[in-house]
């Protein structure tokens, strides 16, 4: 059975170049790292751009390179991992070269939701009352649902659905902020993976 839905977003903007963000850490080019091996992903064939809203390149993949997937079946989207958290960017699977069995037709899919760093969650929006500390790595159930709104200055309220914290509804979280380049993502690291049913 296929995981519920739920609307997960990243917001992309030009980087001001003050926080020092480099990129380091994302040495594999955000490729899939080996704790999540098994999840699905698209492999490259041959070398790739894919664009962000604004019409630059985003990231640059290369034949060989592989990323795991995120929004299946209706929307897919590579994920960019990162040693901070990671971000997904929109996939073109008519146009990109990509060998990805998860995208088959009919394919039978199982999901999970992933934290791709540790997220400190708090009661209140001004981040004073820690509850709760999420580890990098820990999945929570694909029928839990999990979503996020943006509040203001870099924090989020999210909607747990009970997967994480010890069955908590909803608290608040302080955005991650990662650098490629010369492109700033800030969201939320709790993404959707997807494998193929055994």
């Amino acid at each position: 059975m296929r995981g519920s839905k739920v609307l997960v977003c990243a917001l992309a903007f030009a980087a001001c170049g003050d926080d020092g963000g480099d990129g380091s850490g994302a040495g594999n080019n955000g490729q899939v790292s080996d704790e999540l091996e098994g999840y699905c992903i698209a492999t490259f064939t041959g070398e790739h751009d894919i664009l962000n809203l604004g019409g630059d390149v985003a990231l640059h993949a290369e034949e060989g390179q592989r990323y795991l997937l995120t929004g299946l079946p209706d929307s897919p989207a590579l994920v960019y991992q990162h040693q901070d958290g990671a971000f997904d960017l929109e996939l073109d699977v008519e146009a990109a070269p990509i060998d990805a069995p998860c995208l088959a037709e009919g394919a039978a899919l199982d999901s999970e939701y992933v934290a791709f760093a540790r997220i400190e969650v708090y009661s209140d929006q001004a981040l004073q009352n820690l509850v709760c500390t999420i580890e990098k790595f820990t999945r929570g159930s694909p029928t839990m649902g999990f979503g996020y709104g943006y509040v203001a200055d870099n924090v989020y309220e999210v909607f747990l659905g009970g997967g994480f914290c010890d069955g908590l509804a909803s608290g608040y979280v302080k955005a991650t902020r990662i650098t490629i380049g010369d492109m700033g993502h800030v969201g939320v690291p709790v993404l959707q993976l997807f494998r193929l049913q055994e």
